[in-house]
């Protein structure tokens, strides 16, 4: 028995609808995944960069005692032996890294020169590639400062 086929609606036949709807919303929907993708991306370095400065301090800070002759640790040893490799762990390049600053300060508490405390700061520009778009400003710089206090400290009126 033969097939019958299927009777088409009256007026214009739809010929290659689909295919002109695909054609234009495909582009669209792949640059908002891959914007999302990429802001991900820019999050999960901004997260590093925040763990990688904790650790450094966290080595800083423990490592302070009051009967050291020299309390303080070199900046350049917490960023080479702990925050760079955990930047280099999570495949950021650590040659891109600007502004690296470390040192002791007194902390804001609710009594001005309270606690005394390490902090570890620094910046590093990451690139957002969303592709599809002219976006004039695609390199952003991505800034964490991180604070920890010293809790062995003497309360003598003086910080490192």
């Amino acid at each position: 028995m033969p097939m019958k086929k299927a009777k088409m609606p009256p007026g214009r036949p739809q010929r290659g609808g689909d295919v002109l709807e695909a054609a234009l919303v495909l582009p669209v929907l792949l640059t908002v995944l891959l914007a999302v993708y990429s802001f991900g991306r820019g999050w999960n370095a901004y997260q590093t960069m925040t763990q990688a400065s904790r650790e450094g301090l966290r080595e800083a800070v423990t490592t302070f005692c009051d009967t050291c002759s020299d309390p303080t640790i070199a900046a350049s040893h917490i960023r080479q032996q702990f925050v760079y490799p955990a930047l280099e762990k999570a495949k950021l390049d650590t040659s891109k890294v600007r502004n690296y600053t470390q040192g002791y300060a007194w902390l804001d508490g609710p009594n001005s020169q309270e606690v005394c405390g390490v902090y570890v700061s620094f910046s590093y520009p990451y690139t957002l590639t969303i592709p599809f778009t002219p976006v004039p400003l695609t390199t952003i710089t991505l800034t964490t400062k991180t604070r920890m206090r010293l809790a062995n400290h003497p309360r003598d009126g003086t910080c490192p």
